[in-house]
């Protein structure tokens, strides 16, 4: 028997974190906090920990990875399965991290006698992976935060026709009908639009990041900065030999660390936007904030068509969207 408990992430945007359990074994999709000053946390109980084999990591973003301390604390020590990308970021070590290497991609990787899973990359972010997992008598796909149209990332899907008894879909941006390569191109033809003006783009550690500064590197002759907060980023992208699209991406370092603000494009943290006042900032995701902003959204998830898309490649018995606090109502597009 099938029993799934969203612990968080399901009708919210954060704290991604889902228990499936079949005949008294359990694994966990992801175990995150939101991204609130109170750092909410997922309905974790020792209970759930007594039953789990297995916690599947996304990546490494903190509302998919920071209630893992909470998992140990509470007596978790299992695998933790991610990529070793994923494991790079991360900002603390886990017990039992349990690293898939480039070379399984494709393959069925084997946990246990009941548990094995494949894997493929999700686009949102360099090392994002989503799942195939095989669980007992179940098979379960989770897409993970993924990136259908990104510039320099690798996305890709199952290819084996699969009907799953339960698929996750993230659907982030369903109140969304975005192109992002036409955005790329407003954002350029915004940036020369103001040829002696210094830009700045408060930026995630994400594969939006990374699509946008080597779009403006190919099509712009702007200098490119980066803070030193975001360098990892762009170090592992230049680094990476399979994450990406060989047709767009750049192989060697294209940026240069902070320097005073001119006349380049300036790629800050986001909580370090409000020390550039002199520079013209462009804001690519949500604005929580009031106030005058050049605003170009670009998508780090599925938007409505996308999900529409994903729900129709992924066939499932039953489909549960997830990190939108907006209701998933699929009708014709």
């Amino acid at each position: 028997m099938l029993n799934v408990e969203i612990l968080g992430g399901v009708g919210e945007y954060g704290r991604n974190c889902f228990y499936i359990e079949v005949d008294g074994q359990a694994i966990l999709l992801d175990c995150g906090i939101m991204k609130n000053a109170q750092k909410t946390p997922p309905s974790l109980t020792a209970a759930h920990i007594e039953k789990l084999t297995a916690i599947f990591i996304s990546h490494s973003h903190i509302d998919h990875v920071g209630a893992l301390p909470i998992a140990e604390q509470l007596g978790y020590t299992g695998p933790i399965v991610m990529s070793e990308l994923t494991q790079c970021q991360l900002k603390q070590c886990y017990r039992n991290t349990s690293i898939f290497s480039d070379a399984s991609l494709g393959q069925w990787v084997s946990i246990s006698d009941q548990l094995a899973f494949k894997w493929g990359y999700s686009g949102h972010v360099i090392g994002s992976v989503w799942y195939q997992i095989r669980f007992r008598s179940k098979m379960i796909f989770y897409s993970g935060d993924y990136v259908a149209d990104t510039y320099v990332l690798q996305t890709t899907l199952p290819q084996d026709d699969l009907l799953y008894d339960i698929a996750f879909i993230d659907s982030g941006h369903v109140e969304k009908h975005v192109d992002n390569q036409v955005v790329l191109q407003q954002i350029v033809q915004f940036v020369q639009a103001y040829p002696q003006q210094s830009i700045i783009f408060p930026s995630s550690f994400s594969g939006k990041t990374l699509d946008i500064a080597t779009y403006l590197y190919q099509h712009t002759a702007r200098p490119i900065y980066v803070e030193q907060s975001l360098q990892a980023l762009f170090q592992q992208y230049i680094e990476s030999k399979s994450n990406i699209q060989i047709e767009n991406a750049i192989r060697e370092v294209f940026w240069s660390p902070m320097d005073n603000i001119e006349t380049g494009l300036y790629f800050v943290a986001e909580q370090e936007a409000k020390h550039y006042p002199q520079a013209i900032a462009i804001y690519t995701g949500y604005l929580h904030k009031k106030g005058a902003y050049h605003h170009f959204f670009y998508k780090t998830h599925p938007d409505y068509e996308d999900i529409v898309q994903l729900s129709q490649q992924i066939r499932a018995k039953q489909v549960i969207y997830f990190h939108s606090a907006f209701p998933v109502q699929l009708g014709c597009v």
